[in-house]
């Protein structure tokens, strides 16, 4: 098993991160065919902050795929705080 803080994957089994390429449907079968945890792209906080519809789809989770892992990035801590709240 796999245990990061208080979230267990039932393997150790994980998915990279890969742009273009883990989006909800890939993700899925990830975890059909035994992945303990998957990772959604990187999304940038700017983009979450004002609402980037693009940048939102790709944050969309289906409760199949949990336990998962989201990656937000960029340079501004006060917007890093407001995209992960």
């Amino acid at each position: 098993m796999l245990k990061i803080g208080n979230v267990e994957a039932p393997n150790k089994v994980v998915l990279a991160p890969m742009a273009g390429v883990c989006n909800p449907a890939f993700r899925l079968i990830a975890k059909e065919f035994g992945t303990g945890l998957v990772c959604a792209e990187m999304v940038s906080d700017k983009a979450i902050v004002h609402g980037n519809s693009r940048s939102m789809e790709m944050l969309y989770v289906d409760d199949r795929e949990k336990p998962l892992s989201l990656q937000i990035f960029g340079g501004d801590t006060e917007t890093l705080v407001q995209a992960a709240r």
